[in-house]
């Protein structure tokens, strides 16, 4: 008889390690790892926001009544040669009497997204600028509720539309077919991407400015502040917030905001962990 020196616990963690080194070697071979499939959805934390904009009617009904407002607006400043959204145009003027245009971020703006967050979640996926890109090379964004008939109301008002979108040149061309899929009247020209090697950077000042050049920007529309304005790049939120509240006066009238609840440039400033929680009103 052979003694085994070996106690049972040791044993079930000797074949715990084995089991976790072939997991791991999987893992390498094909690129994913085989308890992806086991992933629970409800635990990431983007999966509630991504639910509530994919199935909730709230969401819907909140975006259809945005750019219903969105066009009375745009109505009023059309008749109005002193009104302006752009705050360059507002402190330097001689805006008058250039041509109208309103001005759209595009993505969870104008292209609803929310299947690819839906997709990185399904998979355990973090954001890349690999796999963001394939989805826009794909051009299957469906439009946000109530865009498409804000674009043509203010069309048939006289207004030019451009889209100004931090997507890269090189997926320019997909997302101007996805526009055109969905109904708009999207071309190279009012398609506005980035390329920071060229000086058309993600803070969208200089591609607005060109826009601004031969239009009055009657309306800016988008999902994050940095779609409207610049100085939101702050880390700290309180800093952000009181920027934000230094621009009430234009929010609402000539700016419009769309809710986005699944990623924006407010993340980059939110406390961690408790402390970003609030459990008493504060004195």
């Amino acid at each position: 008889m052979i003694a085994f020196s070996i106690a049972p616990l040791q044993i079930v963690r000797t074949l715990v390690q084995a089991v976790t080194c072939i997991l791991a070697a999987l893992a390498l071979s094909t690129g994913s790892s085989p308890l992806l499939a086991q992933a629970i959805p409800e635990n990431d934390y983007r999966f509630g926001a991504v639910t509530w904009m994919q199935r909730s009617a709230e969401y819907r009904l909140m975006t259809e009544q945005t750019y219903r407002y969105a066009l009375s607006q745009v109505a009023v400043g059309v008749h109005d040669r002193k009104w302006t959204a752009d705050e360059v145009q507002l402190t330097e003027g001689g805006y008058e009497s250039k041509k109208p245009a309103v001005v759209l971020d595009l993505d969870e703006t104008v292209l609803d997204n929310s299947a690819f967050n839906a997709r990185n979640i399904i998979n355990n996926q973090p954001f890349s600028s690999a796999n963001w890109n394939a989805w826009c090379q794909e051009g299957k964004a469906k439009a946000i509720p109530g865009a498409l008939e804000f674009v043509r109301g203010a069309q048939g008002l006289g207004v030019a539309v451009f889209f100004l979108t931090n997507r890269e040149d090189v997926v320019k061309s997909a997302t101007v077919e996805n526009l055109k899929q969905l109904g708009f009247d999207a071309t190279e020209v009012n398609v506005l991407t980035q390329n920071k090697n060229e000086g058309r950077g993600d803070d969208k000042l200089s591609r607005r400015a060109a826009i601004a050049e031969e239009h009055r920007i009657v309306l800016l529309i988008g999902d994050s502040m940095g779609d409207l304005c610049d100085g939101m790049d702050e880390k700290d939120f309180k800093k952000r917030n009181d920027v934000a509240a230094a621009k009430v006066s234009l929010l609402g009238t000539r700016w419009i905001m769309l809710p986005n609840p699944s990623y924006g440039g407010w993340q980059r400033a939110l406390p961690k962990g408790a402390e970003a929680l609030e459990t008493s009103e504060a004195k």
